[in-house]
Parts: structure tokens; C-alpha cells; sequence
């Protein structure tokens, strides 16, 4: 989120309505609703994104995972209309995915290419990075990369909960290793992946663990897919009681963002696969392609370079290692130790 200081310039180059930070499906949809309720609005928004490209994270994503479809159901999407995105689906007979009609990535893609030019979203999207919000006595200034002032009287930031996180052990790590043997997922591209005849070990219980790992074997490597917990499948995210008044009733007369946001959080109550892509799972892992590590988290890790790299580091190598000296040593929170290519 862009920091948020006291005010320091006054100058104003250029003066905008409504400023939305972001071009994602939450900016998407935010665009979507109010230009349904005020067709004038167009020219009051406009959207701030390095990118230059309406969804582009997204579109980056879904392509370097390969994911098929969506894993909630076509009546969410960024239109107003719940049924938008079932009747795109019919006129242009593209088939939804059992059992909870989950839309294609590339329906999905089609479906909000639709929605951008039928607005002209195209043509508000600047593609600037926004560094600082200043407040000022009305309104906001918006402090751009290229060292450009904004001025806008409200301020939207849509730019989701994008953050990288890296557990402690990847801090501890002493020994140089190449770049490209320690990756978060989101640097990750199945697509130009070469891993055959490669250990992968994958750290995480969620569905871009499940997507990633079924990729990387697929092209032929084989994959540790570690959890802290015990894996588990789940249709949705969350709970179905969050499409309601149930629990949304609560959450809409929170005020405190932070409160909001640690709500969405324990909703989602940590990582989980679809019934899908866990069966996927456990059928690689009879065939051998796959080992489940439960209950276990890496606790140190070293890059061993080459034979020549004799430093006692996690005591003796581990039994998986014996016959080849490049490569990662972990040691785990249940005693054992892994050797693997990649860890991710």
C-alpha cells in the first residue's frame, strides 16, 4: 500500500474526482458498479497502474499456474449483475465446470475484456506507480514514480493483498545460491519451466501449492509438497455463509481496516485444496511423482555448491542426497532432512 505521509508539496499539476490505485478485479468491479449507477461518471474516475493493463497480475498468474477455471462461481465476478458472467458463458457456449458451475480462466478473461471496453476503462488507466498519498485540507495529492503530483479529491486503493511472504528460515539462509533455486510463487512459470529429473520441494497447503505442484510434475519432477498443518480440501475460500447476511452483516459496520482485514484472514482459516485438485494430487502420489510432508516446517537451509563444499553444515547429508553434492539441505521440525533441486 502506497505510504501515506504528512503533506510537504502544494503544487497541482492536474485534478481528478475520483483516483482508484489499482487495476485489478477489485478496481474492476468498484468501475463496474458505479458507472451502472452514474453512466456520467467516466470522466471523473481514473486508474492508476504501473502495469499500463487492466488485470494484469491476474492474467499473469492464472497463465505462468496454468489454472483452468476459477474457483468460485459464475455469479462472482466484477458486473453488477449476478448472472452477467452465466450469460456471456451461453452466447458464447463455452460450458461452465461442475459442480458449482465455475467459470473457465479464459471465459473469465473474456467476460472482463467485455466489461473494460464497454466502459472505455482502457482509456482512464495511467500507467504510473503511485509512491505517497498526501493529504491535504481537501483532498489528496498522489505522488507518482516519475516524481509527478495528482491532485485528487477522493482516493481508492484497490491494489489487494498482493504481499510476498517469506518464512523465517529463507532470512536464515547463509550460503549464496542461485537465484533461480529459491523462488515465491508468484516468480514462478510453469510455462518455461525446465525440471525434469529434478526434487521440488514446495512449502504451503493452498491451491497455488496444489497448482504448482501438479505442474512441476507434469514435466516430469519430483515434488515434496510440505504443510505445516495436515492438507485438507475445501470447495471455496470461505465459508458460504460469507455470501450473505450472516457473517456480512458484522463485517460491513466494521469501521477499523485492520479489524477487516484479520476478518478476512480467519475466514479463509489458512490454505486449502479443492476436492479437484487434491484427488489430482493423490493420484500423482501413488503413481510416485508426489510425497506428502505433513505437520513439518523447514527450520535451516543451506546451498550446497559442489563437491567441494565440505562445511558440516546440517550434520550428515541426507540419505536422498548421497549421490549428488549441488543442491539444497533443510532440515526439518521433525528431526529429518531433505535434499532437493528447488524449494519454493
Amino acid at each position: 500500500m502506497p505510504e501515506i505521509i504528512s503533506p510537504k508539496y502544494s503544487p497541482s499539476i492536474d485534478s481528478i474526482d475520483i483516483a482508484v490505485i489499482g487495476a485489478g478485479p477489485h478496481a474492476l468491479t468498484l468501475a463496474a458498479h458505479l458507472l451502472q449507477k452514474r453512466k456520467s461518471w467516466g470522466d471523473r474516475l481514473c486508474f492508476f497502474d504501473p502495469s499500463g493493463v487492466w488485470l494484469s497480475q491476474w492474467r499473469q498468474q492464472f497463465a505462468a499456474l496454468e489454472i483452468p477455471h476459477l474457483r468460485s462461481p459464475a455469479v462472482h465476478h466484477p458486473a453488477p449483475n449476478p448472472f452477467a458472467l452465466r450469460d456471456f458463458a451461453q452466447t458464447h457456449a463455452t460450458p461452465l465446470y461442475p459442480p458449482y458451475d465455475l467459470p473457465g480462466t479464459k471465459l473469465f478473461k473474456d467476460f472482463c475484456d467485455r466489461l473494460i471496453q464497454e466502459h472505455q476503462l482502457q482509456d482512464r488507466l495511467v500507467p504510473a506507480q503511485v509512491e505517497k498519498i498526501i493529504p491535504q485540507t481537501k483532498g489528496f495529492q498522489l505522488w507518482l514514480g516519475d516524481g509527478s503530483l495528482v491532485s485528487a479529491r477522493r482516493v481508492v486503493v484497490a491494489q489487494g493483498g498482493g504481499r510476498k511472504f517469506l518464512p523465517d528460515w529463507v532470512q536464515g539462509i547463509s550460503t549464496p545460491y542461485p537465484r533461480d533455486r529459491l523462488l515465491h510463487s508468484s516468480e514462478v512459470d510453469l510455462r518455461t519451466l525446465d525440471c525434469r529429473g529434478e526434487r521440488i520441494l514446495i512449502v504451503g497447503s493452498g491451491l497455488t501449492s496444489g497448482h504448482l505442484a501438479i505442474g512441476a510434475a507434469k514435466r516430469g519432477a519430483k515434488v515434496l509438497l510440505m504443510a505445516r498443518r495436515v492438507f485438507y480440501e475445501k470447495f471455496f475460500d470461505a465459508d458460504p455463509g460469507w455470501l450473505g447476511p450472516k457473517y456480512l452483516k458484522d463485517f460491513h459496520q466494521e469501521s477499523c481496516w485492520l479489524t477487516r482485514s484479520q476478518t478476512v484472514i480467519n475466514a479463509r482459516n489458512g490454505g486449502s485444496l479443492t476436492p479437484a485438485v487434491f484427488t489430482h494430487l493423490r493420484r500423482l502420489r501413488a503413481e510416485g511423482k508426489i510425497e506428502f510432508i505433513e505437520n513439518c516446517e523447514i527450520t535451516q537451509a543451506h546451498w550446497v555448491s559442489g563437491a567441494g563444499d565440505q562445511e558440516p553444515h546440517l550434520g550428515e547429508l541426507a540419505d536422498s542426497w548421497e549421490n549428488n553434492l549441488t543442491g539444497w539441505q533443510l532440515g526439518c521440525s521433525n528431526g529429518e532432512k531433505l535434499a532437493c533441486d528447488r524449494s519454493g
